[in-house]
């Protein structure tokens, strides 16, 4: 078998392809979204004025398993094997050349030159590049007061993720508001918030391999009932919530975030991640606190063990309210701190110096815990 600097095929590919089966080789089919990050938008990449390399553009099936168009791995040397329809290569090329600044007149002698050769049926591409196995999750403060003095911040756990989606969505909205795929290993994407509009704003993309520019062109957004769009996404209102009152006395924002992105696996893991839910209160909103011996939820008569914390809740008025401490025990989403980062663990609240005990109620998958209204007494 021929190899290129000792280490790259040169077959043809259909040759490539009917190498997978032989298990001498150490080849295998990979589906578009496993593709290295370094070739999607790397130096041949289409969406960095110097590259000319279109994913979307690589061979497909028809009515099959990789109808979003595969790829040939080399799980031996770490190398990736593209094939590009001959129109598709030419197109691509072209555009990227008309993009450029050169003269005219030398982009049209380069043009009849390139169209004037006779490609092959498929173009085979060689790259090299880290593909790593992904693990990926995200962490998102479940609350946040005002406009300006607090963002919001998702961080991807993992660098080498290929491919990270976002879903964006308020609990009262029907389908998505935006969907967006970062295709290079950012790890925070951070938000801000208005309270008014029902909006989070992308601020930053942000990350230890590339520049923020180039994380910024390195996102494909889906806008609702829209076509994917390449242009910056940094600025725009990336979610609409929805206003919600709560018993307890207080409005919020809710919205609802959700992840997909590659686990560790070729291919077969590739889902969305359950829903997280964030709560965005107004300005001026008051956080209130209380000190509880907390019981199991099936402790009703709470004998057995308990932990003796300190609890905070969202006040219904910008003043120290007086009754119950701020706490209404029917509706209050309850927080393990001030700066309502995490939510509260589900269990049965007796508060100090008090018999009575107030149930918890373990969150909907995603959501904020709050007082269910059962007592006992």
């Amino acid at each position: 078998m021929a190899l290129f600097k000792n280490k790259w095929e040169i077959k043809t590919w259909a040759e490539l392809s009917a190498s997978v089966a032989d298990s001498g080789n150490a080849l295998e089919f990979r589906p578009k979204h496993r593709l290295p990050h370094k070739l999607q938008q790397g130096a041949k990449a289409s969406k960095k004025v110097t590259g000319y390399f279109n994913r979307d553009s690589i061979i497909k099936t028809v009515g099959g398993a990789y109808d979003n168009g595969y790829f040939i791995y080399d799980t031996g040397s770490g190398l990736s094997y593209t094939a590009t329809p001959r129109e598709n290569f030419k197109a691509d090329t072209t555009a990227f050349l008309m993009s450029s600044s050169i003269a005219a007149s030398v982009k049209a002698q380069i043009s009849t030159s390139f169209n004037a050769t006779s490609w092959s049926p498929l173009i085979v591409q060689i790259d090299e590049a880290d593909t790593t196995h992904a693990t990926a999750s995200f962490t998102l403060d479940v609350g946040s007061i005002g406009d300006a003095s607090e963002s919001i911040s998702i961080v991807n756990a993992s660098t080498n993720a290929t491919n990270i989606t976002l879903l964006f969505a308020g609990t009262k909205v029907g389908g998505r508001v935006y969907e967006i795929e970062y295709t290079l290993p950012m790890e925070t994407m951070s938000f801000t918030p208005n309270f008014a509009n029902r909006t989070l704003h992308l601020t930053a993309l942000t990350g230890s391999e590339y520049t923020p520019a180039e994380y910024n062109n390195s996102v494909i957004y889906t806008p609702h009932g829209g076509s994917p769009q390449t242009s910056s996404v940094v600025g725009k209102a990336v979610s609409s919530g929805s206003f919600v009152s709560y018993g307890a006395g207080y409005t919020g924002v809710e919205y609802s975030v959700q992840l997909k992105a590659l686990g560790d696996g070729n291919d077969s893991i590739y889902s969305y991640s359950p829903k997280k839910e964030f709560i965005h209160f107004p300005s001026g909103s008051t956080v209130v606190s209380q000190s509880y011996k907390i019981y199991a939820v099936g402790d009703t008569g709470r004998s057995g063990t308990f932990s003796l914390s300190t609890r905070h809740h969202i006040s219904g008025s910008s003043a120290q309210a007086l009754a119950n401490n701020g706490v209404d025990y029917n509706h209050s989403h309850i927080f393990k701190g001030a700066d309502l980062k995490n939510s509260a663990e589900a269990g049965i609240y007796v508060v100090s110096g008090s018999t009575t005990g107030h149930l918890a109620s373990p969150p909907i998958t995603g959501e904020v815990t709050t007082f269910s209204g059962t007592t006992y007494v």
